[in-house]
């Protein structure tokens, strides 16, 4: 019997189809990731005073495109001799379905600017200023697994004039890495 010459152009044709088939897209819903951060902070305020700072952050997936953000946030600016913490909350917008995800969000918190410098006395400025502050968080992060991801996170924050005097915005570039856990 005669092999046929269909045999070999049908062998190429499904070769081709597998190298050309779509990988699969994983984007998940209900998500958790937990992580930290270490990095740059500047705040706004008549002059710029850079500092160094950190934060903790845990995001859950609400759906494959939105996630729940809680983040606490410090850092020192030791040419202001002034000391932020913040606490925020909010959603951020990913598009993860790639090993790199991008993000951009709206988050909504407290913020308290701290006086490292003489305070609270008479003729002195107080020693802390609370504030309410509406951020943009945004980053890029790269997943090496299921459970570990490292990235480049930062945040823009408009705070509300108080009381007190302070900073107006404040905006920080952290490195960070995070676990992911749960699908």
């Amino acid at each position: 019997m005669r092999p046929s010459s269909a045999a070999p152009l049908t062998a190429a044709a499904l070769a081709l189809a597998a190298l050309l088939a779509p990988s699969q897209a994983d984007a998940f819903e209900r998500q958790w990731h937990a992580g930290a951060g270490i990095g740059y902070a500047l705040l706004a305020d008549g002059g710029s005073y850079p500092g160094i700072g950190g934060s903790v952050h845990l995001t859950y997936g609400l759906t494959d495109a939105f996630n729940a953000l809680v983040e606490l946030n410090t850092a020192s600016h030791p040419g202001g001799d002034l000391m932020m913490l913040g606490a925020s909350a909010g959603a951020a917008y990913v598009l993860d379905i790639l090993q790199w995800v991008p993000y951009v969000g709206l988050m909504a918190g407290a913020y308290d600017s701290v006086r490292l410098a003489p305070c609270g006395s008479h003729g002195q400025p107080d020693c802390h200023s609370g504030r309410f502050g509406v951020s943009v968080p945004f980053g890029l992060d790269y997943t090496f697994s299921r459970q570990f991801a490292v990235g480049f996170a930062g945040k823009y924050t408009l705070l509300v004039p108080g009381a007190g005097d302070g900073p107006g915005s404040y905006f920080t570039a952290f490195a960070r890495a995070e676990f992911l856990w749960g699908y």
